[in-house]
């Protein structure tokens, strides 16, 4: 995970051996290990972090090393089998850290200055988890697609669809009004919404208020009663769609003889789209 881009899964997320904090602290090591974590500080550093790891009785490095090497299932399956919890203890843990207060001067002002930089409602912000998730939220809701293009539509990281972190990219930008030239809800946008029976402006609600791809990919799969097997298949017929009659050729045509004149190896509105955000940004 890219946490330049986007914050770890919610301090309050119990989706992993419904333990809370767990999913976050699993985000944060694989950013750690893959050098991406960008200002959020892991394991020893991270007081958090050293509260989830003591409760399991594993090491960061240990932690680290395991949460690269296998997804989330294999990590809860390895955690089951050498560090395992009782629903009591689990339950414990869990109450103590959601009600977890800012307890100092330091944690106490922070919240504070959260409060304030997101205009957040304090009646809504209390604990030590909320401002945390507060920071996140504020910190990466409003996408800038002036300053750098959307995600490549053949990323599947939201819920494992193609154009999926794109369109979320796109509807976050949409709602902070730095689209730039880019379009929430484009005919391609359509046609992923319409397979999975969401609203383009459920669709940008759920973006905007989950920042994270995996969460954001959680509520997709809760709306829409596509399977996998659907999903790969919706892939499939994206990736290889190109232009369809003649006016869409046309379009096709002028934007590639004014992007890349000569290339004939374009073909798809998928390749045609990377290229024209790596032109438009001057990524090549």
């Amino acid at each position: 995970m890219d946490m330049t881009k986007q914050p770890p899964r919610r301090p309050t997320n119990t989706s992993m051996l419904g333990i809370v904090s767990l999913a976050r602290l699993t985000d944060k090591a694989r950013a750690h290990r893959a050098n991406t974590i960008g200002d959020h500080l892991y394991g020893e550093n991270s007081g958090l972090d050293k509260i989830v790891l003591d409760f399991l009785g594993v090491s960061h490095d240990d932690f680290a090393d395991a949460a690269q090497r296998m997804n989330d299932a294999e990590l809860c399956d390895w955690l089951r089998e050498n560090y395992p919890k009782t629903e009591e203890e689990i339950q414990a843990y869990n109450n103590e850290l959601l009600t977890w207060e800012p307890f100092d001067d330091a944690s106490r002002q922070r919240l504070k200055d959260r409060l304030e930089k997101f205009n957040a409602d304090p009646n809504k912000v209390k604990t030590m988890l909320q401002s945390m998730e507060l920071d996140d939220w504020g910190c990466f809701r409003d996408t800038d697609l002036t300053q750098h293009p959307p995600r490549s539509p053949y990323n599947s990281d939201v819920a494992g669809i193609y154009g999926g972190s794109r369109m979320g990219d796109k509807a976050r930008a949409a709602k902070a009004g730095k689209l730039n030239d880019y379009i929430y809800d484009c005919p391609i946008d359509q046609v992923i919404l319409e397979f999975l029976n969401i609203s383009a402006e459920d669709f940008q609600d759920a973006a905007y208020h989950n920042v994270n791809d995996i969460e954001l990919g959680d509520w997709v799969l809760e709306h829409t009663d596509r399977t996998q097997d659907e999903i790969s298949r919706l892939n499939e017929a994206l990736s290889q769609k190109g232009p369809e009659n003649d006016e869409q050729v046309a379009i096709f045509n002028i934007t590639l003889e004014r992007i890349a004149p000569g290339r004939t190896d374009i073909t798809t509105w998928f390749d045609l789209l990377d290229l024209d955000d790596a032109h438009a940004y001057n990524l090549e």
